[in-house]
């Protein structure tokens, strides 16, 4: 194993918290405060330097620590918008269904 893989490792793992932080609490404020453009992106302004803070962080490691850091937040990304995505999939169907039984009987009285 190269140095340098055990270099960067710690700094894609601290992009992955950046991108866990600020994901987490934005979907917190947006269910907080629902449809509040508003409010959302102040609260959006108001995490920012979160992953600032950790690409500059990597910036110490040269340029691969950015690429690190960057990677790190993007896979974090990925995978929560992937699992609410999933989520907010599950509950459009569930209410779908929902809405087809309420028609299915008001046809049937």
């Amino acid at each position: 194993m190269s140095l340098e893989v055990i270099f960067y490792f710690p700094l894609f793992l601290l992009g992955v918290a950046a991108g866990f932080l600020y994901f987490t609490h934005l979907f917190k404020s947006i269910n907080a405060f629902g449809a509040d453009k508003g409010k959302v992106m102040r609260s959006m302004l108001i995490r920012l330097p979160i992953p600032i803070v950790a690409t500059l962080l990597g910036s110490l490691a040269g340029i691969g620590g950015i690429i690190s850091v960057l990677a790190g937040f993007t896979v974090f990304q990925i995978y929560f918008l992937v699992k609410i995505g999933s989520q907010l999939k599950k509950e459009v169907e569930e209410e779908a269904e929902k809405m087809a039984q309420q028609e299915q009987q008001a046809k049937e009285d």
